[in-house]
């Protein structure tokens, strides 16, 4: 038979009561001056009283300090066991059980956070799985046909032979751009946040990074604005980094805005952040996608949203880079009249 901790307090207050009232009966049984028990009576009701009274008070804050948190303890864990995350220990008392409960109840949400990660990581695995088996199964399946149509002897004609070429070459560095954007993405994960961080200007930084692509809109139809002065703050950064997110926000709104759209690059300096947007006049994105522009694999229902690219990473590259940096990326957008994207990268003192 178990004897739990209320039990052996029972038994313990018991044994301190009856054992001075045994050790007094025998005092006066052995001893030649017999105390009668009416003369013992009055002194064991003057003892017995208090002591009951104490025992009761010193049981109550027992049982409601220790044993009724005890048994709170016992159930969380008997649910975290179970795989039952969501409770919260009541317990907050300003005591050593207290902060007992209090680390439980920490240890538990540690472990429900952990586990919403596990969640979200498989979740990430399985998208990715997806969205690969989907952007390789287009061009793959293109160049088959063009292949297959080369190897079939039908092309005849020179310009024809050469339009096969030039499409099995544009899917090819499709396929090698996809790859090389989940290297990156994959990347950001293991490099360390403090890696190649360097204070540059950022007038100087903006046009070493900038005049690279003007280079590449001066041969192309739509129209690239970049509007200076920049100003000219210190800033810690990773400069190859930062190319990176001008290049992802650049390269979609070229890729949507049509042949006679204009992409707007402008910086400004807003307490104490370096504020930059990329706003182009293209189909805009719809307010129910909004939202959800910055996160990996996201689709829109039309199948693809209109400003991702590829597996759907480019933004979410952007995204991590910006949150290394310290800053904030958003997007602001009204569906048919363009898209601005802005970030803020911290200003170095």
């Amino acid at each position: 038979m178990r004897l739990g901790v209320r039990g052996k307090l029972i038994l313990s207050f018991s044994s301190m009561l009856v054992l001075p009232i045994v050790v007094a009966l025998l005092s006066g049984v052995n001893s030649s001056n017999r105390i009668s028990f009416s003369t013992l009576l009055p002194v064991l009701l003057a003892l017995l009283i208090p002591f009951i009274i104490g025992a009761l008070i010193t049981g109550w804050v027992i049982s409601r300090n220790v044993l009724k948190p005890l048994g709170e303890l016992g159930k969380a864990t008997r649910n975290i066991r179970e795989g039952n995350l969501d409770f919260a220990v009541s317990y907050r008392e300003n005591d050593e059980i207290g902060d007992l409960s209090r680390a439980f109840d920490e240890m538990k949400d540690q472990l429900k956070e952990l586990r919403e990660k596990e969640a979200a990581h498989e979740t990430a695995r399985k998208n990715l799985i997806a969205s690969i088996s989907h952007d390789l199964r287009t061009p793959m399946s293109s160049i088959k046909g063009y292949v297959e149509g080369l190897q079939d002897g039908v092309i005849h004609d020179k310009d024809r032979f050469q339009r096969y070429i030039s499409v099995i070459k544009n899917k090819t560095e499709n396929l090698d751009h996809l790859i090389e954007t989940l290297f990156q993405y994959s990347q950001l994960d293991i490099k360390a946040a403090e890696e190649s961080f360097s204070v540059w200007n950022s007038q100087e930084l903006l046009e070493t990074i900038i005049h690279p692509i003007k280079l590449e809109f001066m041969d192309a139809p739509m129209q690239l604005e970049v509007i200076k002065p920049f100003p000219e703050v210190n800033l810690l950064v990773n400069a190859n980094e930062l190319a990176q997110v001008f290049d992802n926000l650049v390269s979609n709104a070229k890729r949507y805005v049509g042949e006679e759209g204009v992409i707007a690059i402008r910086v400004n300096v807003d307490k104490q952040k370096l504020k930059v947007s990329v706003t182009d006049n293209g189909a805009g994105i719809t307010q129910k996608d909004l939202p959800f522009v910055f996160e990996q694999f996201y689709r829109t229902e039309k199948s693809r949203s209109r400003h991702f690219g590829g597996a759907g990473l480019g933004l979410a590259i952007c995204k991590k880079i910006i949150d290394k940096h310290g800053g904030e990326i958003w997007a602001e957008s009204e569906w048919g009249k363009g898209t601005s994207f802005y970030f803020t990268i911290p200003v170095s003192f």
